[in-house]
């Protein structure tokens, strides 16, 4: 027998807010093959999915189900659903969630995947219904002193920004998992000093900071930037709540300022039986990330995490502030090229500094180096000397050390040294004009750049204007300027273009008006997903609209799984009601064994006015 039926007339029952919450609470292996509540019913009735559903079920929930299983009615009353307003809270969840079918009809489907999900974890019917062991929630006699949270909410958010300005210089590469490589974490958790970058990227991806489909960062990523570091903070924050199991956040209503967290993790198998491997090791990454960024200290709540998990933080960009300390008013530079940075930035400083240096230790006070590396990636941005000069006055307290400045002399001689330009001929299409002739060995015998195949002048002239150059540094490739020009900018080289030719990936972000980040317009996972599910409802809200599912359809389905049938039908005015077995169909007609009477019927299906499944 199926509950494919029963599950139907409940799906065909609900509302769009209802409709919506089902689907979006169970797994819809082929969103496109679902046209009506039937289609739905049978999706969600496939092992996969009723699986998936009953792992993130409480045990209460689990209990009302077995109760619902055949015979159990008349087991001696369970200590667990002895409070009815619970027991009945407990039914409505599983009807919304497709488990239990119009009227609590058992869904045979479901009580077999509970039994094979029981017997896996070695539990019985008997376990579930005789209630959860006493739980050990006790709870530190005093609270914990939670004040220093903001230390490690502003590393959390310093390094975030610095893995977010990062994303915008080189776009991560994702694996097939869609998760970022482990390559791009790696490189850049040397090059900013950030250990386990990849807990704080997965943070950026919930945030809606960066996008999930492409590694890129998103156009609320550049706001994110540019904001108050409270501000940043609360994004965080509401994210990181996001990503503990909301099985978890349940178990978390009474939880205070100062209160522990592991008593409640240590509850969650025993208030949730059938939970997954993959559901603890979720629990135990957002415990780590809650941590990380501030909203438990030493595994105890601070007040402004019990704020985020009960969601009354402020309003980005309202009062009042959060405590942080105020904006330092500027960095000290110190002869060895080290900068120390005594407090919080402000989003411009901040983004000034990051465009001249590289962090080694982030946090309330941090130490940032400037290097050779980082100027250089200064000059190729555009920047010359006079404006780093300036960039740099704006914001030490030191002054410009006599080192820093010498480098930036010698750099500022060196930008530029290279232009690369349009050079329309038969032949060619760029010129690469070299002012030291060295530099042009280098280049040309430099593998990284072999793709270019770049060649030297003809030694016989055609013009007079390779006449006038036959003894300079030049160097022409058939490929395009732009190309060329990104080319030796990507393999460190002092170039520029002539005439205000840009790179090709720069050249793209002028076209916009936007860095390259911004552009990504590709849907990732969760807005497709999202799509699939509105069209899904529109649907199956359609088809309800239209009338009831096909009637060949039901009938076809009872005869496959040999379904006994209440129908009722008009005839002549005339309306009766049979209780059947089908047991063919053809030609607009059905022929169905009458149990009651013991004959069998063969009744038009244009005049059955109603159908449904008997147990």
């Amino acid at each position: 027998m199926s509950g494919t039926l029963a599950l139907s007339s409940l799906i065909a029952s609900l509302d769009r807010a209802g409709l919506e919450s089902l689907v979006r609470s169970r797994r819809v292996a082929v969103p496109a093959s679902v046209h009506d509540s039937l289609d739905l019913a049978s999706e969600l009735l496939k092992p996969e999915s009723i699986s998936q559903a009953l792992t993130l079920l409480p045990r209460v929930q689990l209990a009302r189900l077995a109760r619902a299983r055949e015979g159990a009615a008349s087991r001696e009353p369970s200590p667990i659903l002895t409070d009815g307003a619970a027991d009945a809270a407990a039914g409505n969840h599983l009807r919304a969630r497709g488990l239990l079918g119009a009227g609590d009809a058992e869904l045979p489907e479901v009580t077999a995947a509970l039994d094979a999900l029981l017997a896996a974890r070695g539990l019985t019917v008997d376990a579930l219904l005789a209630g959860a062991p006493a739980d050990a929630q006790g709870t530190d006699a005093d609270a914990a002193d939670t004040s220093s949270w903001f230390a490690a909410a502003l590393a959390a958010t310093g390094q975030a920004a610095w893995l977010l300005r990062e994303l915008e210089r080189t776009p991560a590469k994702l694996n097939r998992n869609g998760d970022v490589a482990s390559a791009w974490l790696r490189t850049a958790e040397d090059r900013l000093a950030i250990p386990h970058a990849g807990e704080l990227i997965v943070l950026l991806r919930e945030a809606g900071l960066a996008h999930a489909s492409d590694g890129l960062c998103s156009s609320a990523g550049g706001d994110w930037l540019a904001a108050s570091h409270d501000d940043r903070w609360i994004a965080l924050a509401r994210a990181a709540v996001e990503l503990m199991p909301g099985e978890l956040r349940g178990l978390l209503v009474g939880a205070t300022a100062g209160s522990p967290l592991a008593p409640h993790v240590a509850e969650f198998p025993a208030q949730f039986p059938l939970a997954t491997e993959p559901t603890f090791a979720a629990i135990d990454r957002a415990a780590a990330l809650w941590e990380r960024i501030g909203l438990t200290v030493a595994g105890h709540f601070s007040d402004v995490g019990i704020a985020a998990l009960r969601g009354t933080l402020r309003v980005p960009g309202q009062a009042p502030r959060l405590g942080f300390p105020d904006p330092a008013p500027g960095i000290y530079i110190q002869p060895d090229l080290s900068v120390v940075v005594p407090g919080p930035l402000g989003a411009s400083d901040e983004a000034a500094l990051a465009a001249i240096a590289l962090p080694e230790q982030l946090g309330v006070a941090s130490t940032l180096r400037i290097s050779e590396g980082t100027l250089s990636d200064a000059f190729h941005r555009g920047l010359d000397g006079a404006a780093i000069r300036k960039l740099i006055s704006g914001l030490a307290l030191t002054g410009i050390p006599q080192p820093v400045d010498y480098l930036i002399t010698a750099l500022s001689e060196r930008a530029g040294s290279i232009v690369v330009g349009p050079y329309l001929n038969e032949q060619w299409r760029t010129r690469v004009e070299f002012a030291r002739p060295e530099l042009r060995s280098t280049v040309l015998v430099d593998r990284r750049l072999a793709h270019l195949q770049l060649h030297e002048p003809d030694p016989q002239p055609t013009d007079s204007f390779e006449a006038l150059t036959t003894d300079a540094a030049v160097l022409y490739s058939r490929l395009r300027a732009d190309h060329v020009l990104a080319a030796l900018l990507d393999a460190r080289y002092p170039a520029r273009g002539a005439n205000g030719l840009v790179a090709a990936s720069e050249g793209r972000e002028r076209a916009t008006g936007a860095r390259m980040p911004a552009q990504a317009t590709t849907p990732d996972a969760s807005e497709r997903r999202a799509s699939a599910t509105e069209a899904l409802v529109e649907r199956v809200l359609e088809s309800a609209s239209d009338g009831p599912t096909d009637t060949s359809r039901l009938i076809t389905l009872a005869i496959r799984d040999r379904t006994r049938l209440g129908v009722s039908v008009e005839i002549r005015g005339e309306a009766r009601t049979f209780t059947i077995v089908p047991v063919s169909l053809a030609g607009g007609r059905m022929r169905a064994l009458d149990e009651t009477a013991g004959v069998e019927r063969t009744l038009p299906l244009d005049a059955i006015t109603a159908i449904t499944q008997l147990p």
